[in-house]
């Protein structure tokens, strides 16, 4: 009688770990991947993705965002209501500064064409995604309850 073998594994969890043991050890080069199908250049752009995302504590990045616009907010709403800053809001000031002069999309000195990634096309391609799921939402919830 043959024996049968069970994987309990998901193919596409083995295929991640794969790629991801291959770009780890330095084995996914530009020139393997310039050989790979489509689908999986695809795949280990996710991959690359998701290893990059794991360093980034998504709490911690909403916090700082938090921090930044609320920042912002309260510079900008003492400067259009003619407000002079005290030394408490210069301080913000002077940070928030810091913070737009050390990234691409703010720092005066990167060309779009420079940018280390398409800041402005994920944030579209995101905005859609979003929009999308939010119709979908909306829709579930009419045939469901019957009202938005």
């Amino acid at each position: 009688m043959a024996r049968e073998r069970i994987s309990l594994v998901d193919d596409a969890v083995k295929r991640e770990a794969a790629l991801r043991a291959q770009i780890l050890d330095g084995e996914m080069t530009p020139e393997v991947f310039a050989g790979l199908p489509e689908d999986d250049k695809v795949y280990v752009n996710n991959v690359l993705f998701k290893m990059a995302s794991e360093k980034i504590e998504p709490n911690q990045g909403t916090s700082a965002l938090e921090f930044i616009l609320f920042g912002f907010m309260r510079i900008m709403t003492k400067k259009m209501n003619g407000v002079s800053l005290n030394a408490d809001d210069q301080e913000v000031e002077s940070k928030l500064n810091a913070i737009l002069s050390i990234h691409q999309i703010t720092d005066g000195k990167t060309m779009n064409s420079d940018w280390l990634f398409d800041y402005m096309g994920y944030a579209y391609k995101k905005s859609e995604e979003f929009l999308q799921n939010r119709k979908e939402h909306i829709e579930r919830k009419i045939n469901t309850i019957g009202e938005a």
